[in-house]
């Protein structure tokens, strides 16, 4: 009996099937080796006024996957007022690392790029309570030491006497 593997015909000596099905076996494990492993993923999260951004990048630098917090599903509240920054990171953070865990990213550097405000602390926490691993958080936004000079303060005139009216 020939039985054909690789393009190679091999006559069925139980010696030569051993050897056969155990590189078969080495290479299973391998696969499953590989499925255990941990993927290592960077977050940058830019935020600006009224929007935050996402952008999942793998550990060579390629961009995986981007989002922003307009993306979301609907946050139904009462009286049909846009929802504040926070609370649109917070569901950003849910579903970017919903998507981020679907494809098999488990543990993240965080850098935290240009923006303060509080959209970028809610994508921390949505991501946070997700369960994902996160290693490294890096805060981007340069401040200043001891900052500019700030602007003279305007002096207003103190009336002493009281306005006559005529």
């Amino acid at each position: 009996m020939l039985t054909k593997i690789d393009n190679i015909n091999l006559i069925s000596n139980s010696a030569k099937l051993l050897t056969v099905s155990e590189g078969v076996l080495d290479i299973q494990n391998k696969g499953l080796l590989k499925k255990n492993q941990e993927k290592k993923g960077i977050i940058i999260i830019k935020s600006t006024k009224r929007n935050v951004f996402c952008t999942l990048m793998d550990i060579d630098e390629k961009k995986v996957k981007t989002s922003c917090s307009l993306r979301v599903p609907s946050y139904e509240n009462e009286y049909n007022e846009r929802e504040n920054l926070y609370t649109r990171g917070l569901l950003l953070g849910n579903l970017f690392g919903d998507k981020a865990i679907g494809l098999g990213y488990t543990e993240f550097t965080i850098f935290l790029g240009s923006g303060i405000n509080k959209g970028r602390r809610g994508v921390v926490r949505g991501l946070s309570k997700k369960g994902v691993k996160i290693t490294f958080l890096h805060l981007g936004t340069r401040a200043p030491h001891n900052g500019c000079r700030p602007v003279k303060v305007r002096r207003k005139k103190f009336r002493t006497k009281p306005k006559i009216s005529r």
